[in-house]
């Protein structure tokens, strides 16, 4: 059995905590991957109905991808994870709520692997941002244009709309 991916911010912080800028910096990250196309490929491997509940797939693979992009071990992951609220926010886990720690998200980094959706999922991230020329870096949005790099303050230059 599979929790539901939502949130419920007003049960641990009120909405204008929330608004605070440094709890902004991975909402362009957030806005510009379509995870739509995400959830059908981790939808694959969990079908139980029964059984503890887990944490929402998309939840461990965002927050595997923040292991990534700021080059964490599953434990410093796991310590970001419950320390830091830009990354609970990503994750959409609550602040009451429970956080993976660093054997779960080890173990279900390993499931995508031998379930050859490790790559998958990689890929379609990677071809999402190769479309708009985006790059990340830390989970910051740059874009790529004429071969130069656009920090992401400048990056309606790069999608007006």
């Amino acid at each position: 059995m599979q929790k539901p991916f939502i949130t419920q911010p007003e049960l641990f912080v009120t909405s204008l905590d929330l608004d605070h800028p440094a709890l902004h910096a991975l909402d362009d990250t957030e806005a510009v991957l379509d995870w739509t196309k995400i959830e059908p490929i981790l939808s694959s491997i969990y079908a139980s109905k029964t059984g503890r509940p887990s944490y929402p797939l998309l939840t461990l693979f965002r927050g595997l991808l923040l292991g990534v992009w700021y080059r964490l071990s599953d434990v410093q992951l796991s310590q970001c994870l419950y320390r830091d609220l830009l990354f609970r926010k990503f994750c959409h886990l609550e602040l009451g709520g429970d956080v993976p720690d660093a054997s779960t998200l080890g173990r279900f980094r390993n499931h995508l692997v031998e379930h050859d959706l490790w790559d998958q999922l990689l890929g379609e991230i990677n071809s999402q941002l190769e479309a708009k020329n985006i790059i990340l870096t830390q989970g910051r949005i740059h874009c790529l244009t004429d071969d130069v790099y656009i920090t992401e303050k400048e990056h309606h230059r790069c999608h007006p709309n």
